[in-house]
């Protein structure tokens, strides 16, 4: 997952993954994904990671996909997915011909495909996949055109292109403002790792 042995990244772990005495590096599999992080401590979007295999089959691969599960329970909020949407790289499913696919929502809405893991990936067939940021995602987004995240998985959801935009135009104040609704640190715990070569 990684160009230069000089990065820093932060690592998501998979929740139920616990380190043993002696281990010198995560085992890839358990690593949900990671978020680079800048010389000055910024931190970039985050980043799946195309090996994980969650420890439990019914886990979910990804934060958006644990916050879709959380909302369609009514424990999280779509501000919330609105935060994780515009600090993610999304995958989005080509027709092979350098056009986003489109497909029809079961409700029958024309809709691009989006997938937030490699497990949501390998659910929907697409001659390509594009990582992209929210706003390329906009950018290809045709009007009248939705967006499914991740057909087939536990927490399909169908977002209207509209919600996107907005998403992706909310202002430092705006996300300021969101980010201090949904803080849990107590529940987070950062631990430094070493990375070695690998």
């Amino acid at each position: 997952m990684t160009d230069q042995p000089d990065e820093t990244y932060l690592l998501l772990m998979d929740p139920e993954w616990q380190r043993r005495e002696g281990d010198e590096t995560p085992p890839m599999r358990s690593v949900v994904g990671l978020w680079p992080l800048s010389a000055d401590g910024v931190m970039g979007r985050f980043r799946s990671n195309p090996e994980y295999i969650p420890l439990r089959p019914e886990s979910p691969t990804d934060p958006i996909d644990a916050l879709l599960r959380l909302a369609m329970r009514g424990d999280a909020t779509m501000e919330q997915v609105q935060l994780v949407l515009r600090d993610t790289l999304l995958d989005l499913a080509m027709n092979g011909d350098g056009r986003p696919l489109v497909v029809r929502s079961p409700d029958d809405v024309p809709c691009v495909v989006v997938a937030t893991s490699a497990q949501h990936q390998a659910r929907t067939f697409a001659p390509e996949w594009h990582r992209i940021e929210l706003d390329t995602l906009i950018e290809r987004l045709a009007d009248g055109i939705d967006v499914m995240i991740n057909p087939n998985g536990p927490a399909s959801v169908r977002l209207t292109g509209d919600f996107l935009r907005h998403t992706a135009t909310l202002s430092a104040e705006e996300v300021a403002a969101l980010q201090a609704t949904f803080r849990g640190e107590e529940s987070v715990t950062v631990v430094p790792w070493e990375m070695g070569a690998r």
